[in-house]
C-alpha cells in the first residue's frame, strides 16, 4: 500500500501495519492513537514503524486508499460500461455497500477524521472523492436523460445515496444475522425504488 513520505515520494506499507493503524485508530480515534500503540498492535517496536511510516497522516491517507482505489476502479469500469443506467447505478451501489462493509475499520476511520489530513494528501484525496461523486452523478443523469429516473439534481441524489453507501461501515456488524453481500441487495433495490419513474421496471430482479 503507497503512503508519501517526507518527500512526497511515495512508498510501500506492510499490511499489517495498516490493519494495526485502522484498529487502535478506530477505537482511539486518530487524535488519541500514537504510533506507539500502533507498532504493538502490529507486533513491531516503534523504530520498527518508523521504518515504514513518516507519521499518523500518511497512515490515515494509506487506509483511505487501502479501499478507495478498489471503488474508484470499480466505478470507472462501471460508468463506461453499456449497461442500462438502472443496472450500473445498482452495481455502483452494492460495490459502495460491499467495500464499505470489508473494509470496515479503514472507513470507519477515514470517514471520521479525514479532516486531520492536510497538504498534497487533502488534495489528492479531495480530488478522488470528487471523482467518485462524479461517476454516480454521471450515471444518475444519463437514467434521468433515458426516463429510467425522476428528474431532479443528479448531484443531490448522489450524496444521498453514496450517504447511505457510506455510513454502512459504521453500523455493519460482521457477525449479525445479515451477510454484506445481502445488505448491499437490499440498499440497491430500495435506492433504486426511490430513483425509478412510475411504472418503470427496467433492473428488476427476476
Amino acid at each position: 500500500m503507497a503512503e508519501f513520505d517526507d518527500t512526497g515520494e511515495k512508498s510501500q506499507i506492510p499490511e499489517r501495519i495498516l490493519i494495526a493503524a485502522a484498529r487502535v485508530m478506530e477505537r482511539e480515534g486518530f487524535a488519541n492513537a500514537s504510533l506507539r500503540q500502533i507498532a504493538e498492535e502490529a507486533g513491531m517496536t516503534k523504530a520498527g514503524l518508523y521504518y515504514h511510516v513518516a507519521s499518523k497522516e500518511t497512515l490515515l491517507y494509506a487506509l483511505h486508499e487501502r479501499f478507495a482505489m478498489k471503488l474508484r476502479d470499480s466505478a470507472q469500469r462501471i460508468t463506461e460500461s453499456d449497461n442500462s443506467p438502472t443496472d450500473k447505478l445498482r452495481e455502483l451501489i452494492i460495490e459502495t455497500v460491499q467495500t464499505a462493509g470489508i473494509y470496515q475499520a479503514e472507513g470507519t476511520v477515514f470517514l471520521r477524521e479525514y479532516s486531520h489530513l492536510s497538504g498534497e494528501m487533502a488534495v489528492t484525496i479531495g480530488k478522488g472523492r470528487d471523482q467518485f461523486r462524479t461517476d454516480f452523478e454521471t450515471v444518475l443523469k444519463q437514467g434521468m436523460e433515458t426516463g429510467e429516473f425522476r428528474s431532479g439534481d443528479a448531484h443531490l441524489d448522489a450524496l444521498a445515496i453514496l450517504g447511505a453507501c457510506n455510513f454502512t461501515a459504521f453500523w455493519f456488524d460482521p457477525d449479525g444475522a445479515m451477510k454484506i453481500e445481502q445488505i448491499a441487495d437490499a440498499f440497491a433495490d430500495r435506492l433504486l425504488y426511490g430513483m425509478r419513474t412510475p411504472g418503470n421496471d427496467k433492473g428488476e430482479k427476476a
